[in-house]
């Protein structure tokens, strides 16, 4: 059986098992078209609104089995099955499966499965399945699953799953499983597993994983936040993408930029900036000739820093780029820095080529007032490269490995240096 068979059989399956159980719920109240002071019979034949098997009276009706060969207007559908070329409607509710040409319109609530060309409206809460080319619009909640060639628009809240081309919209909660190609917009809260090209916006609260091509914007937000821009007041979780904004923050933050009043976590990012947290100017020399100056950024335990440094121990302009990440150890007499970094080095402009350092330090730091401190530790190199000029970078070799027009070479260093504010 292909995979496209065998994903219809499932659907298939999925419409007929939603219908039956809906049904099942409904059957303890199998005289529901008396609420609404209707008529029953099982089944109706309609050719346009007006001119069928309940004449003009049809809106009095409630049938089981509906076929409306262009287009039926009816009292309700109660636990069967309408067809329609066109379009069918029912003033007050509908439960059972329904498939149109165009469009299914239901006065009041709708329970079931509908298909249409164009699309399906609820004039109250839908549950059950909506499949549609253009969009599915109900006025209050909705349960189930539904596919929009646009949109599925709620006036309510959407609960299940949901997939659009271009949004899913509630103007209460969403919770589920929802895709679109542009955005799920809630004037309430999210959650559950969101997926859209351009955005997850909620009014209040999200909770969950939430992936979005360009913003995640909540109020307050739980889980996992993929996206180019994440954007929260108060944030518990993970935050990855090009810039991640927080008010108050607890957990991890992996991009560009970072950014929040408070935050107290895990900071990976070029810059890392906290109105709470650290701003340091680091400089430093190593075995190796370098000296360097860095901006330190992120949390007080944790930091990220961008440096350069330049070789003046060199006959020529050897110069480098670098960034940080290291986490601070505070004791009573002293401070432990451990922090793993990595260097581009440069000949002269800019180099293509690989010429890279990865280091390792292990720094013991004194404070002598809140805005000097000095540092010093041993450090574990590891040079990467291709150029013949990186022979001098190293003041001595304990291991020289040369495979694939690479050369790599390892040695134990020291650094010395001061941090400032």
């Amino acid at each position: 059986m292909s995979k496209l068979k065998f994903l219809s059989v499932i659907f298939l399956t999925f419409l007929l098992s939603s219908s039956l159980s809906i049904q099942a719920q409904d059957s303890t109240d199998h005289q529901q078209w008396e609420k609404y002071d209707l008529e029953y019979r099982t089944y109706r034949l309609t050719l346009i609104p007006g001119l069928g098997t309940n004449g003009i009276d049809a809106v009095n009706y409630a049938s089981k089995y509906s076929f409306n060969l262009l287009g039926g207007y009816h009292g309700a559908l109660h636990e069967g099955f309408e067809f329609g070329t066109l379009i069918n409607a029912n003033k007050y509710y509908a439960s059972g499966v329904q498939i149109a040409g165009i469009a299914n319109y239901t006065g009041d609530r709708t329970m079931g499965v509908q298909i249409a060309g164009i699309g399906n409206y609820s004039g109250n809460s839908m549950q059950g399945v909506q499949v549609s080319g253009i969009g599915n619009w109900t006025s209050s909640d909705i349960q189930g699953l539904q596919l929009g060639g646009i949109f599925n628009l709620s006036g309510g809240s959407i609960q299940g799953m949901q997939y659009a081309g271009a949004f899913n919209i509630a103007k209460n909660d969403i919770q589920g499983l929802l895709a679109s190609g542009v955005g799920n917009i809630s004037g309430g809260n999210i959650q559950g597993l969101l997926f859209s090209g351009v955005a997850n916006i909620a009014r209040r609260d999200m909770q969950g994983l939430i992936a979005s091509g360009a913003l995640n914007y909540s109020k307050s937000f739980q889980g996992i936040s993929l996206s180019s821009v994440n954007i929260s007041q108060d944030f518990q979780g993970i935050q990855l993408g090009m810039a991640n904004i927080v008010g108050q923050g607890q957990g991890i933050q992996v991009g560009l930029v970072n950014y929040g009043n408070e935050f107290e976590g895990v900071p990976v990012g070029l810059i890392s900036y906290y109105r709470d947290g650290r701003k340091n100017i680091d400089l430093w020399t190593t075995e190796t000739g370098f000296t360097n100056i860095g901006m330190k950024l992120g949390t007080q335990e944790v930091y990220n820093m961008l440096s350069v440094g330049f070789n003046p121990l060199l006959n020529r302009d050897v110069w480098q780029i670098g960034w940080s990440i290291g986490r601070l150890h505070e004791y009573e007499n002293y401070e432990l820095y451990s922090d793993f970094s990595y260097f581009k080095i440069n000949e002269g402009s800019w180099t293509k080529d690989l010429n890279s350092m990865l280091k390792y330090r292990l720094l013991f730091g004194k404070e002598v007032n809140k805005d000097f401190k000095f540092y010093g530790g041993p450090t574990l190199n590891m040079l990467i490269s291709r150029l013949q000029e990186s022979d001098d970078y190293a003041p001595y070799r304990l291991f020289d490995i040369e495979a694939k027009g690479r050369q790599y070479v390892f040695w134990i260093g020291a650094t010395l240096g001061v941090e400032l504010f």
